[in-house]
């Protein structure tokens, strides 16, 4: 062959090349869609669902109330929740059990629960695997208001998904299906303890024990900010039975991330010594992670035991300053709702203005159902997201829940999970929670604020 022969049959094998690797690029990757959200289908579709699914609200006879506790610690060799660089490392040690802690409701009317677990997230797996087993309690999916501390030292076992893996450790299916009956069996505890009950709402300001670790980087554009975008407020509600025994439903809206990621200990971290200290002057407490997103706790004894009972601690005391002025009084109105949410595609970037394809995230991290949940006890609205919900929202919603003469209380990890919820503006930031774990677009935050508060308006009294 003479040379110009093998010049011109190189420059066919480079753009074969060339086509190949474009083609690659064109299946992989897609630009970030910046599309606003009120134009799409998925939009439409949801707004949609909102005005089909009416929330269950019901006025009826004192509002009976029950609680119940069970340990759903597995054995030792199970591997932790809440960070990959753990690689799925199992614990050897229990420094503090895990628990599924259960509220009971009925107005005679209808029933509600609310269960809080000691797990980094409700796992999707044991949220399907509930739904199967409702209908054997005469319950709807919408009656069961699901929550999470959100501690990063808890277990993990529940994923599938090689994404869920990584934060998770390797599934077990058995797990799954004893820790839905651990909470089931909390709810029919929980039932059969049912007692004509006050209830009142409190609230105390920490700003000590929050800060927005989003904005942390004096380099920040919005670092300025960093004090007054943080939600500080420890919110609870106090449960009082004629014969003065108490319970103790708090929400915070911190991580629980104090602990060290390399250690093989299970923990509840800050959340487990706030409730064992209430419960050392009340006969029961419960605690769940509020609007988390952009929140860390804030410490000064390291990633030490010091300090989650530093921060733990001062919670409890806090709380328990604030308790005796709360006034409680008998509530009849009990309501419920779920909103279906539909997502837009997955837009998992590896840049600013570049995406990896949807198949590949759904490939990692898988599909699943995503809801916005409420739960009504009087005045008081619970509303649930499915995610790691940004504490930045909550002032918004709140006051929307003033306006209807009603407290609002947010809290995060209802079931489902699309990932890091902040507000778009700092979307092009390249940090963490904005890049890595912002699964569903720029316009995400106020997409899902906007359901939250279709779903709370229809609890308006």
């Amino acid at each position: 062959m003479n040379t110009r022969k093998k010049k011109s049959a190189r420059r066919y094998v480079y753009v074969y090349i060339l086509a190949f690797l474009l083609l690659i690029t064109a299946c992989v990757l897609r630009p970030v869609d910046r599309t606003p959200y009120q134009e799409t289908d998925y939009y439409r579709q949801t707004i949609s669902n909102v005005q089909e699914n009416a929330a269950t609200i019901t006025h009826g006879d004192t509002l009976q109330v029950g609680w119940a506790k069970r340990n759903i610690t597995p054995p030792a060799g199970t591997p932790l929740a809440g960070y990959g660089k753990r690689l799925g490392m199992a614990y050897d040690t229990v420094h503090d059990s895990a628990w599924v802690r259960t509220f009971a409701f009925s107005n005679g009317k209808t029933e509600a629960y609310y269960v809080a677990l000691d797990l980094l997230i409700v796992p999707m797996e044991v949220y399907a695997e509930l739904e199967k087993q409702y209908p054997a309690l005469g319950l709807k999916p919408e009656q069961v208001y699901l929550t999470a501390t959100h501690s990063h030292t808890s277990f993990g076992g529940w994923g599938k998904k090689l994404g869920v893996k990584f934060m998770s450790g390797k599934y077990d299916a058995e797990l799954v299906k004893q820790l839905a009956q651990q909470i089931l069996q909390s709810m029919r505890e929980a039932r059969g303890k049912m007692q004509p009950t006050k209830i009142g709402y409190g609230s105390v300001e920490v700003p000590s024990l929050v800060r927005n670790r989003l904005l942390k980087d004096p380099e920040n554009p919005y670092y300025e900010d960093r004090l007054r975008t943080r939600d500080t407020a420890l919110r609870f509600l106090k449960f009082e039975r004629p014969d003065g025994t108490l319970a103790i439903l708090s929400v915070f809206a911190a991580h629980p991330t104090i602990l060290p990621s390399k250690a093989p200990e299970l923990s509840r971290d800050y959340p487990g010594v706030l409730v064992d200290a209430l419960e050392q002057r009340v006969a029961f407490a419960s605690f769940s992670a509020g609007a988390v997103a952009s929140h860390s706790a804030t410490y000064f004894q390291g990633d030490t035991y010091e300090s989650t009972e530093a921060v733990g601690n001062k919670l409890a005391k806090r709380l328990r300053q604030q308790l005796a002025s709360v006034e409680t009084a008998y509530v009849y109105t009990l309501g419920y709702g779920r909103t279906p949410m539909q997502l837009p595609v997955p837009q998992w970037r590896i840049s600013k203005d570049w995406r990896l394809a949807p198949i590949l995230f759904n490939s990692v991290f898988g599909k699943h159902p995503a809801y916005v949940t409420s739960l009504q006890l009087g005045s008081t609205v619970f509303m649930g997201a499915p995610a790691d919900y940004s504490g930045e929202y909550v002032a918004t919603i709140r006051e929307q829940a003033q306006l209807q003469g009603q407290q609002a209380i947010i809290t995060s990890f209802n079931g489902g999970y699309i990932g890091y919820i902040t507000p778009e503006k700092y979307y092009d930031l390249d940090e963490y929670e904005t890049r890595s774990m912002n699964f569903f677009g720029p316009y995400s935050g106020s997409y899902l604020t906007e359901i939250i508060l279709d779903q709370l308006a229809k609890h308006s009294n």
